[in-house]
């Protein structure tokens, strides 16, 4: 038999064990939760700060497109401007050579001499001699011609200053073209983690940016605000990157009227909607499709193919696929996207963006 303290010390040591498990238990536990919450919240801060970047270079990508649209119009505004100085220089050069020819044959050497020693046809143009022979009408012409010529030097030098932008702006735009493919990629790869972590963070990341989509239409109005959620509404690209770009500059004083949502190029581009398509081309969008629903007609731009099957005047149900991301058009050389615009019962363009949100 045990003496008595050594039951009493073994009844001490069994209630101290006992007494110490659901502690031990409990610390544990705790410890389990709080690095499961540390992981969701650094896979939320990674999600966060990703796709900040990207959305800071698809920013870039919309300033610097926009800006080489607009040289690019202005360029063409002033080739044709400068083509048809160059037509009024010639008829008026013809003028003035004419004039020449009458002068010297009523005031014989003068002008003769004038001409000789003249080093260009405006040095001749401009001389005392001739100006003094000519008529008020002739001295008209004189001027307008003077007066073209130094407005098509003005623009060849606005041409210079503008050519040599594109260049700059043009290797910038390789770059962010480079950099916004990159950090898509790194997107997606961090976005489409399977771990548990992840895919709470991506969940609480969504919400938040709808939230925030939604509330920023709010304090829009008119087509700026879009028309929000859509019931039954597709994505039409699931996983694109995309900002709310409404209403950027573009060229000719136009503006941005759709959302540009930015995929490797061949994602499938999908039918938000049952309705019927017509695919046509043309020079801004490339190769288009416009899906017409009972509520709406949508328009898809720069896809870089059709899918099998599809054609103009079919029906389409929700979420079939129409074609393919790509940068067709005026796009070409851009980052592969979908050009996406919304339109109310087939009227004016709304911004896309705040549906699309909450939809992707």
């Amino acid at each position: 038999m045990r003496k008595p303290g050594q039951r009493m010390l073994a009844l001490l040591l069994v209630s101290a064990f006992l007494g110490l498990t659901p502690v031990t238990a409990s610390a544990t536990s705790e410890a389990d939760v709080e690095r499961a919450e540390a992981a969701r919240q650094e896979a939320y801060d990674r999600l966060v700060e990703i796709n900040a970047q990207l959305d800071a270079a698809l920013l870039e990508y919309h300033t610097i497109n926009g800006e080489l649209e607009e040289l690019n119009h202005r360029i063409d505004v002033i080739v044709e401007r400068i083509g048809d100085h160059e037509t009024q220089v010639q008829k008026l050069t013809a003028r003035a050579r004419e004039l020449v020819t009458e002068a010297y044959m009523n005031a014989g050497t003068g002008v003769f001499q004038v001409a000789f020693e003249a080093d260009n046809i405006q040095d001749l143009l401009t001389s005392q001699v001739l100006i003094d022979r000519a008529t008020d009408a002739d001295l008209v012409e004189l001027d307008r011609l003077d007066a073209v010529r130094r407005e098509m030097d003005r623009l060849r030098e606005e041409l210079k200053v503008d050519q040599a932008r594109i260049e700059e702006l043009s290797a910038a735009a390789a770059e962010n073209v480079a950099e916004v493919d990159e950090l898509q990629q790194a997107a997606a790869d961090e976005y489409n983690r399977t771990d548990a972590a992840a895919r709470e963070a991506r969940v609480k990341f969504e919400e938040e940016q709808k939230r925030i989509a939604l509330e920023e239409a709010k304090k829009k109005a008119g087509a700026a605000g879009g028309v929000g959620v859509i019931a039954g509404f597709q994505c039409p690209v699931p996983g694109a990157r995309f900002i709310n770009d409404w209403g950027f500059p573009r060229s000719g004083g136009r503006s941005h009227k759709g959302t540009d949502m930015f995929a490797p190029r061949g994602t499938p581009v999908l039918a938000v909607g049952s309705g019927t398509l017509s695919l046509k081309t043309n020079s801004l969008g490339g190769i288009v499709a416009y899906l017409r629903t009972g509520s709406a007609m949508y328009y898809y731009a720069h896809l870089d193919g059709y899918a099998s099957g599809i054609s103009s005047g079919i029906q389409v149900g929700t979420g079939a696929v129409i074609g393919y991301v790509g940068n067709t058009g005026n796009a070409i050389g851009a980052s592969p996207h979908l050009h996406f615009q919304i339109h109310p019962g087939g009227g004016s363009p709304v911004n896309p963006f705040p549906t699309l949100r909450a939809s992707c």
